[in-house]
């Protein structure tokens, strides 16, 4: 985002670097509304819902970060990218983070070798200095990851994976930590102490340590229980990072990551693990990577970047570590990087784990009602569900006017309630776009997906909703 002195505006990446559209062009929102976006050579300063006339571009932009919007000292960015209906676009980075004020502090790979560290007052190696953006990074900072989920909660989450930012404790008052995020000794099992980060909340005459994740475990604080170090700030490895999609040349590596140094090479990097795509066998599903050449740490994350030419890299998102060793899971990345570095003709993301469940039960209950009940509309065509199919999805006859039996089978299904459940959660509407904005890998062309049957599954879906309105 920038601007022309008075209004936020859009600056377009090089041309040179990702294929950009000239002229109006219509663009989805976020909750799937259409609006015409008007493209030139280098910015985007107009833009309104179809079938108005006023600029409305920056009462938009002005909506999604404020009214500092594209003002200078901000750095707020929008992605379009290509699903196989078109364009969309979305806020990307609404909370900013000065990458300029990186410093070097301590980390450590886990709670128990921050706390024997802290406690015993030794010195880490210098490998295991970390680069962060803090305003200070005095002798009483120290950083480590959060592992696990049991803070996951409240105004200020700690994700599995995130920085927690902690100061030393030892000589502070009971005031200074009451009702603060804490890294706490507690009693252990025979192997030694345990070391938790929890939440310290009076109790009465004592204490307890809580989890922010309603879900997590509270248990009483007893007396061999000692404050190490509190929480002064938590970061996410995505909010350390440009906007996925970012391309760059090699030279400008290190300062998109606000560091030093960095080199397109796998390994650990200013404390922090950077995995580039550069040979096959290295993208083995459109989400998931693999990499082997170093022991990963306690809820360590990397970031990932992948080879686009001789000189210039695009970065694809933040991994994370799965169950199977040596495999890391990351956004899906878009159908060119896929179609360069992956192998297969796969164009589809993966469905979330109980997504199929869901669709068995739906396509189960659509089944279960009366024959005479088991139309489905379309636009101005009709079709009657007629039995199940072989996967356990619907099978579907247009009728003497229409289309001979079909199938729509349960995966059909299960993307259309996951796109159900997104516009629940964020609003707009279903449609065969949202389905397939959701299914397929960016820049996939609508040629290349099940877009007839997406909109009978839709038709399946709405009719199974209609009888719990």
């Amino acid at each position: 985002m920038t601007w022309n002195q008075r209004d936020p505006i859009v600056k377009l990446p090089p041309r040179n670097r990702v294929a950009i559209p000239e002229g109006e062009t219509d663009v989805r929102l976020p909750d799937g509304a259409v609006w015409q976006f008007r493209f030139a050579k280098e910015y985007c300063n107009v833009a309104r819902p179809a079938g108005t006339s006023r600029n409305q571009l920056p009462d938009l932009l002005r909506g999604w970060f404020g009214p500092r919007a594209g003002q200078p000292g901000t750095a707020f960015q929008i992605r379009f990218h290509a699903a196989p209906g078109g364009l969309w676009v979305e806020p990307v980075q609404a909370a900013v983070i000065d990458l300029a004020s990186r410093r070097k502090i301590v980390a450590y790979r886990d709670l128990r070798v921050a706390a024997g560290h802290v406690v015993t007052d030794v010195e880490p190696p210098d490998e295991e200095l970390v680069s962060l953006p803090i305003d200070d990074a005095d002798r009483d900072l120290f950083a480590v990851r959060v592992s696990g989920t049991s803070m996951d909660g409240g105004k200020q989450p700690l994700h599995d994976g995130d920085w927690a930012v902690m100061r030393l404790a030892r000589s502070m008052p009971a005031s200074a930590v009451e009702g603060r995020v804490v890294l706490v000794q507690v009693e252990g099992d025979a192997h030694g102490a345990g070391y938790q980060i929890k939440r310290l909340k009076r109790d009465g005459r004592g204490w307890r340590l809580t989890s922010d994740n309603p879900a997590g475990p509270t248990f009483e604080a007893t007396e061999a229980m000692v404050p190490i170090a509190r929480l002064e700030r938590s970061l996410r490895p995505e909010d350390l990072a440009p906007a996925i999609g970012t391309v760059c040349d090699e030279a400008e590596l290190a300062q998109k990551f606000g560091i030093d140094e960095l080199s397109p090479r796998s390994d650990r990097h200013a404390g922090h693990l950077f995995l580039f795509i550069d040979q096959p066998d290295v993208l083995v599903e459109p989400d998931r990577v693999r990499f082997t050449g170093v022991t990963p740490r306690p809820a360590e994350t990397a970031f990932v970047l992948a080879k686009r030419d001789a000189t210039s890299w695009q970065y694809v998102g933040v991994a994370r570590q799965t169950e199977a060793r040596g495999t890391w899971s990351l956004p899906a990345v878009d159908l060119a990087t896929w179609r360069t570095w992956g192998k297969g003709r796969e164009v589809s993301r993966r469905l979330p784990a109980e997504a199929l469940a869901k669709a068995q039960q739906a396509a189960e209950a659509l089944l279960e009602r009366p024959e005479a009940q088991r139309w489905i509309q379309r636009g101005d065509r009709r079709a009657r569900i007629v039995g199940k199919a072989r996967d356990g999805g619907l099978r579907i006859d247009g009728g003497p006017d229409g289309f001979a039996e079909r199938t729509v089978s349960l995966i059909d299904l299960a993307w259309v309630i996951h796109a159900a459940e997104d516009v629940a959660s964020t609003g707009g509407l279903l449609d065969e776009a949202r389905v397939n904005k959701l299914r397929y890998l960016d820049g996939t062309p609508k040629e290349s997906t099940r877009w007839i049957d997406t909109g009978w599954a839709i038709a399946a879906w709405q009719l199974l909703e209609m009888r719990h309105k």
